[in-house]
């Protein structure tokens, strides 16, 4: 019984997702960057790591233990709805893949910032875990 329901999580965690999983960090990073320009911050929030989301949800919980539970986000909103629109991406380019962690270099305005990436179960996740430490 216990070989059958495997499949069947399989097929509901990648459900869950909303797509297949992202093949290449670069493509994990364009459907991420398309996922935050339309305003699907769920389907963004689905493309990070799992460390980052975790440390997301800690946030939240403790802005909500210190609002007393008046403030009630959830953990995308945190990231994603009080901050502007980013200038679009032009170029994503991987600069190296090593083992389950790649880095991308970014394009935008110009500009170019390199962005860490870990391969998951379900692909290729964005992470921003280093970023999001006190």
């Amino acid at each position: 019984m216990r070989l059958f329901a495997m499949p069947l999580l399989v097929l509901a965690l990648l459900s869950l997702g909303g797509c297949k999983p992202a093949s290449t960090p670069v493509d994990a990073y364009k459907t991420f960057e398309k996922d935050v320009r339309k305003g699907d911050y769920k389907g963004a929030y689905a493309a990070l790591s799992q460390s980052t989301r975790d440390m997301l949800t800690a946030r939240t919980q403790a802005l909500k233990d210190a609002s007393g539970g008046s403030v009630k986000p959830e953990p995308y909103e945190l990231l994603f709805t009080n901050s502007p629109l980013p200038s679009a991406v032009t170029e994503v380019t991987l600069v190296k893949e090593e083992g389950d962690v790649a880095t991308v270099r970014v394009l935008s305005s110009g500009q170019a910032r390199e962005v860490r990436l870990v391969r998951e179960a379900l692909g290729w996740k964005i992470d921003l875990s280093d970023s999001l430490k006190p």
